[in-house]
């Protein structure tokens, strides 16, 4: 992967490419809170002699941890800059848990571009899913964590997350990056903002969902039976796998992802 920048607002976000130009596909994943883009090495390893593939560090996040999170709204148009720098114009949105945010969003913004989405591990964007609880208790989870102590908040958060010793191990080397002050302030910008920003949307690209058979991380099984009930699409549950189901089964998931980019060569 080559490692570029892209400068957006004053700010410097930091991408990851492989690209072929005989590849026609290109696949983006975005990552989820409190992660980097390393959390998809696994989807790497078996996509990067078959499509393009992009990864980012999220504002607040990995490389670009000094540059703030604006807007989900600004996520999409950061997307758009990095295809645009890339001279990329049609693409394949994956995004994990959080990461599944600014793929929403770009999709909705930015729809003739978008070949089709993957949501993996995510949540629906729009405002019909939360009650006023779901919204208070995503809003305060950056003061329950505040009561733990920095170790004890990592191993937990990569146990509660993991069903695998590999995905485990994976979430704590990317939390070793991290203070507690760092992730605090992730959780605290990341889901106040989507509080603020959510609004009913219309993804009108082909979707599929993927999450965990063990996905205990809020609502996320719950929300994801209702999303694919609405727009009618398939919804995978992955066998032995918690939340990092990517990491958990990639090769489950990699198969189910790689079937799905398959059925998309005739849309242009």
């Amino acid at each position: 992967m080559q490692h570029k920048t892209l400068h957006y607002q004053k700010n410097t976000i930091h991408y990851y490419i492989s690209k072929k130009e005989n590849f026609s596909k290109t696949i983006l994943f975005t990552h989820g809170l409190t992660a980097d883009y390393s959390m998809f090495e696994k989807q790497v390893e078996y996509f990067k002699n078959k499509f393009n593939i992009i990864l980012w560090d999220l504002p607040l996040h990995g490389n670009s941890k000094q540059c703030n999170l604006i807007s989900y709204n600004d996520t999409a148009d950061m997307i758009y800059n990095i295809l645009m720098e890339e001279n990329i114009e049609n693409i394949i949105l994956a995004g994990m848990s959080i990461g599944g945010y600014p793929s929403q969003f770009f999709a909705s913004k930015y729809h003739n571009m978008v070949s089709g989405f993957i949501g993996i591990d995510t949540t629906p964007v729009g405002r019909k899913y939360y009650s006023q609880l779901d919204n208070w208790l995503v809003k305060h989870t950056s003061f329950f964590a505040k009561l733990f102590p920095e170790k004890m908040l990592k191993n937990s958060m990569a146990k509660s997350i993991s069903k695998t010793q590999y995905a485990y191990k994976k979430m704590i080397d990317i939390y070793n990056n991290y203070t507690k002050a760092d992730m605090i302030k992730q959780m605290d910008i990341y889901y106040k903002q989507f509080i603020i920003e959510n609004k009913n949307i219309y993804l009108k690209c082909p979707v599929i969902l993927i999450a965990g058979e063990y996905d205990n991380t809020g609502k996320v099984l719950h929300y994801s039976k209702e999303w694919a009930k609405d727009l009618k699409v398939d919804l995978y549950i992955i066998k032995n796998a918690a939340h990092f189901s990517n990491a958990d089964n990639y090769e489950e998931v990699n198969n189910i992802i790689d079937k799905f980019v398959e059925t998309l060569s005739s849309i242009k």
